[in-house]
């Protein structure tokens, strides 16, 4: 079995009803990178910006566009601006644990998300998204970023307890195909993912918060994060 390529990660901004009140949200992340386009979602529910990363990874800034559109989406119940989810690109091979696909699209780009089963929530172990249409009319070719950045290098997963910790990642085992817990990008690197306890009073409040699942996001550059302790 390949090992599984990291294709997104999912930050959730407040409710944005057009591109103007979307970008107003995104502007704190301008500091340190990017923004690339994106638009509305073939539903009208969502929208999204994107920052598109040398790795062939890209972080994709969503937006509602209304509060009665958050019901009876998996991400209606997350608190912005959080890391909320992220995907593997193509379709699982570990089914047991995920649902039947669905079609997604914005513009003229197809795809099939592929989400976990109710069960385990969101954000705990990668959603799938298989494109229809060739990857890069969904993905915006790589820009440089204020602060120099190309790759994500690690996501940091929360969990509550050392039992959980140790379900976690066995079923990442069985999901990667290997006892080192690493997916691939786009352009052939890779992504640690870090399932640990709760290890300070911040991230103990963190889980207070949003309860257990991705946390942190750290790059190639040292000390640049994205962590749902800090927005």
């Amino acid at each position: 079995m390949a090992i599984p390529k990291l294709d997104h990660i999912v930050i959730l901004l407040p409710v944005s009803a057009d591109p103007e009140a979307l970008l107003h949200e995104a502007e704190p992340f301008k500091k340190d990178f990017t923004l690339s386009p994106g638009g509305f979602h073939t539903d009208k529910k969502t929208q999204n910006v994107l920052i598109s990363l040398a790795d062939g990874v890209y972080i994709e800034l969503i937006a509602f566009t209304s509060s009665s559109a958050t019901k009876d989406h998996p991400w209606g119940q997350g608190k912005p601006t959080r890391i909320i989810d992220f995907a593997c690109l193509g379709h699982p091979h570990h089914k047991e644990v995920y649902s039947e696909g669905r079609p997604g699209g914005r513009g003229e780009c197809k795809w099939v998300v592929t989400p976990p089963k109710p069960e385990w929530g969101v954000g705990r172990i990668p959603f799938w998204c298989e494109d229809i249409t060739p990857r890069d009319l969904r993905v915006p070719k790589p820009t440089e970023h204020p602060c120099g950045v190309n790759a994500v290098k690690k996501i940091i997963i929360l969990v509550e307890s050392e039992r959980q910790q140790k379900r976690l990642t066995e079923l990442y085992q069985e999901i990667v195909g290997a006892e080192e817990i690493k997916v691939g990008t786009p352009s052939g690197g890779d992504v640690t993912i870090d399932i640990r306890v709760a290890e300070n009073k911040e991230e103990r409040e963190t889980l207070v918060r949003d309860s257990w699942g991705i946390y942190k996001v750290e790059f190639d550059i040292p000390g640049l994060v994205l962590s749902n302790s800090i927005f």
